[in-house]
């Protein structure tokens, strides 16, 4: 096996929080040939990953994000045995788990943000990899024009739309799993509503490119403009409100209103692209 860089940016130069304990995960890993590059302070995420690889001496990279808990032993291991043995594959990715015993309120919060995948028997093409763990050579991550180094959020679906776009699968590994840590208060994730509606306005009004316009699936209409994606958004979250609540999913008909202000305040904010 070739020699493996591990790389968490963290904005906690302190290294406290989760940082240590992940740093002692990696530690337990079988692969033992591997670097860890801890890039602290810097924003947003995907500059971060991008001075890292600078820095990176190892044939493949492991992207893990801070408030990652590793499942076992042999994760960076099972990450890098099918780029090995298979050059189609572009990235391998742990199965995102949430913690079994999270509190009832960031439990709620997990399942409106529904981003697990389930453990699987054997290699499965899915776009549930995700920089929270996975490992991609270092040559392609530099041949697909390594990350968007400006995007806010959206640096996990725009790095897989390139590996894609260049023939690469994605794919999610066997028996290989990560436990995502997620905000314990109600504080943080209205914090977090309002940054993931910042970052949405940002993709949007500044790299409409990246991801296109929304589709109106209602009336199978591609929206075109910058205009329309704007007006849609607001029409779309008055109407989400009552209907959730109608749903009876109260925090997530609550949770339309800070990530409403964040894609509100980052429109009037970003200047459009020239």
């Amino acid at each position: 096996m070739h020699k493996v860089s591990v790389i968490v940016p963290t904005l906690d130069g302190s290294c406290s929080g989760n940082v240590e304990r992940l740093l002692g995960d990696i530690k337990r890993q079988t692969v033992k040939d591997l670097e860890v590059i801890l890039i602290k302070g810097v924003r947003p995420n995907g500059r971060a990953r991008n001075e890292g690889v600078k820095k990176a001496q190892g044939d493949y990279l492991v992207f893990m994000d801070d408030d990652t808990i590793l499942g076992h032993e042999r994760v960076i291991e099972n990450l890098i045995a099918p780029l090995e043995r298979d050059e189609k594959i572009g990235m391998t990715g742990a199965s995102p788990m949430y913690p079994k015993d999270l509190p009832w309120l960031p439990k709620a919060f997990a399942r409106i943000r529904g981003r697990e995948f389930p453990v699987v028997k054997e290699i499965v093409d899915t776009d549930y990899a995700q920089h929270a763990c996975c490992a991609l050579p270092k040559e392609v991550y530099e041949e697909v024009g390594w990350e968007s180094d400006d995007l806010i959020t959206g640096t996990d679906d725009d790095l897989r739309q390139r590996l894609h776009r260049a023939g690469y699968r994605v794919v999610i590994v066997p028996e290989t799993w990560v436990y995502r840590l997620i905000e314990a208060d109600f504080s943080g994730i209205l914090r977090k509503s309002f940054k993931m509606g910042l970052g949405s306005a940002y993709t949007y009004k500044v790299h409409p490119e990246i991801f296109g316009h929304p589709r109106v699936k209602l009336l199978n209409y591609q929206l075109k403009t910058a205009l329309g994606t704007l007006l849609y958004k607001l029409v779309a979250s008055v109407f989400k409100i009552p209907i959730y609540l109608l749903g009876l999913q109260p925090l997530r008909a609550l949770l339309v209103i800070p990530w409403t202000a964040g894609f509100l305040y980052g429109w009037l904010k970003f200047p459009s692209r020239r």
